[in-house]
């Protein structure tokens, strides 16, 4: 019950549309969180390179959004989400507009993701 001024490390956000900045390559939209939480972007370099692996990504790090497809951009986004790996995750429909194929590989892509960081983490985890 307290009012919320800043953003939240502990909890990550996946909206339906993907909402990345169109001036920033897919890497910088992934580390965004890192910086508005005042945190050293470097330091979460490799975990956003990684997280854009996982998901296919890995090879338009540069890229901005424009040049990806609606698909893509989902996938970026939702490792915006995670990059600071909040044992929160709330989803707004984010594979709702993905063609069956590609959500139904998103949604296990998701669950082995989360699986992962909980089992390194000593926090429980939760998708809403």
């Amino acid at each position: 019950g307290s009012r919320v001024e800043k953003p939240v490390p502990k909890v990550g956000m996946v909206f339906q549309a993907a909402l990345l900045l169109k001036w920033r390559s897919v890497l910088d939209n992934v580390l965004l969180p890192v910086e508005l939480s005042d945190q050293n972007p470097s330091q979460f370099r490799d975990r956003a390179i990684e997280l854009l692996q996982l998901v296919g990504l890995g090879d338009f790090i540069h890229k901005r959004p424009a040049e990806l497809s609606g698909g893509m951009q989902q996938r970026a986004s939702l490792c915006r989400a995670l990059i600071m790996d909040p044992p929160i995750l709330l989803m707004d429909e984010p594979f709702g507009a993905l063609d069956a194929m590609t959500r139904d590989e998103m949604n296990i892509e998701l669950l082995r993701i989360w699986g992962e960081s909980s089992s390194t983490s000593r926090q429980r985890k939760t998708i809403v």
